[in-house]
């Protein structure tokens, strides 16, 4: 796994990125100053938007969904942003030819499965690229919000002036982890019919089992990433997050 988290703004040109294309929050487009290496979409919506793209980007690559490479931006300048390798798109291939090629139908079963596991199954979007399908946008996942970040980034003056009982629901709040993996089952299997039901649990238990054997140093080399930019009380939501999916891949 790909041990580098960061791209360093100071070797790319940024342009306003057009809207419209399924990708939440604000955007810009970041191309390398020497003309060599991959082109980015900056995002910068929200507080959450950066560390859940980072984070559930990063994390579907090791559960086997086809998904561009994410990379937080350093040094950090203001907002938090997140950089999404910009892949070219092409028309997108109908559901036909996605239960009938191998390819897509792995891309389009894992993807729609990884956004449920995230807790993002409104957002869920994919882009066809190269003849590969990939998934992206996991902007409203992990039960983050904006607002309780920002509470987290406040806390010190915070404590003093909200009563204490509000104050935690927001720095370590309650996390009723409910993947939508039925919502997942009816999409794939009765509405979209590109797979029966043998192939989707049998992608499931492959895509739980690929997430239980996610090396700890791998886990902790994205937490701490991500602790270099957010406050240490959002690196600890991810963790319990992340254990909150682990006893959900044990059962």
């Amino acid at each position: 796994m790909e041990k580098n988290y960061f791209i360093n703004r100071n070797n790319y040109c940024f342009r306003p990125y057009p809207s419209g294309d399924g990708l939440s929050g604000e955007k810009w487009f970041a191309t390398p100053k020497n003309g060599k290496g991959a082109t980015f979409i900056i995002k910068n919506g929200g507080r959450n938007c950066a560390c859940n793209e980072f984070i559930g980007l990063r994390l579907a690559r090791m559960l086997s969904a086809s998904v561009p490479n994410a990379y937080l931006v350093a040094p950090k300048e203001g907002t938090y942003e997140v950089a999404i390798e910009y892949l070219a798109p092409m028309p997108k291939p109908d559901l036909d030819r996605v239960r009938n090629e191998k390819s897509l139908l792995h891309a389009y079963v894992y993807g729609v499965i990884a956004h449920c596991l995230f807790e993002d199954r409104d957002g869920m979007d994919f882009l066809f690229s190269d003849n590969k399908l990939y998934t992206f946008d996991f902007a409203d996942g992990f039960a983050t919000d904006d607002i309780q970040i920002g509470i987290m980034e406040n806390a010190a003056k915070l404590a003093h002036t909200v009563p204490a009982d509000f104050f935690a629901k927001f720095i370590s709040p309650d996390i009723d982890y409910q993947p939508s993996t039925l919502f997942a089952y009816e999409l794939l299997v009765n509405d979209h019919q590109v797979c029966d039901k043998a192939y989707f649990d049998a992608a499931l238990d492959d895509i739980r089992s690929r997430f239980l054997a996610i090396p700890e140093v791998e886990m902790n080399g994205l937490l701490h990433a991500l602790g270099t930019q957010y406050p240490d009380t959002l690196v600890t939501h991810f963790e319990r997050y992340i254990e909150e999916m682990r006893k959900f891949c044990q059962k």
